[in-house]
């Protein structure tokens, strides 16, 4: 999935939701735990989390096909943001980056809402034991000489382990791989799409 598909993606995504395309802010993912703050629309490459605030008008886009989206808001200074976590940038904790990211600017761990979307579930993201290790051991179980990773379990430990109140975390339980109409790179190798996340403020 290259940029120009990212970017052309997330573009036609707004015109479908009569937005406006030129206030947008694209990550150009590489699975790392980069997260930037901006107010400013474009392209940002090798950044896999932007925040910013509602104030700037700016949208944000996200692309996934199995990794987990993490939407971040702060409804008391209206901070908003997206994170693209995998297993590296899970395992690299973004999302507690991400969260850094907020507070530089104002947000208070105690406000901050999370909500995960659609990803792979635990029950068909098979994985070798170097990757496993990498994690706490409650968010994996060993099946014969594989592991079966849970990641969004992993960010929900690592967002508590900063100071995100518990009950303030919701996730989606779809599971990409296993919904059909919902792209799974697990699933469909390089025939996946991506699902495209938007996030900010429309006027009405």
């Amino acid at each position: 999935h290259n940029k120009l598909d990212v970017v052309r993606d997330s573009e036609h995504c707004l015109s479908l939701a009569e937005l406006e395309s030129k206030s947008l802010a694209v990550p150009i993912q590489r699975h790392t735990n980069n997260v930037i703050w901006t107010s400013d629309s474009g392209e940002y490459p090798d950044c896999d989390g932007i925040i910013s605030n509602l104030g700037s008008n700016l949208f944000i886009s996200l692309s996934v096909a199995d990794c987990v989206p993490v939407c971040l808001f702060d409804p008391v200074t209206k901070n908003f943001g997206l994170i693209h976590s995998g297993w590296r940038g899970t395992t690299e904790k973004i999302s507690v980056n991400a969260i850094k990211v907020m507070c530089d600017n104002s947000s208070r761990e105690k406000d901050i809402e999370v909500y995960m979307g659609p990803s792979i579930s635990k029950e068909h993201y098979e994985v070798d034991a170097d990757v496993a290790l990498l994690f706490n051991r409650r968010n994996y179980t060993q099946k014969n000489d594989k592991y079966m990773l849970d990641i969004k379990s992993q960010i929900r430990d690592d967002l508590v382990g900063c100071g995100i109140k518990i009950e303030k975390i919701n996730s989606s339980d779809i599971c990409t791989f296993r919904n059909k109409q919902l792209p799974s790179y697990r699933r469909d190798g390089n025939d996946s799409g991506r699902i495209i996340f938007i996030m900010g403020k429309s006027n009405g």
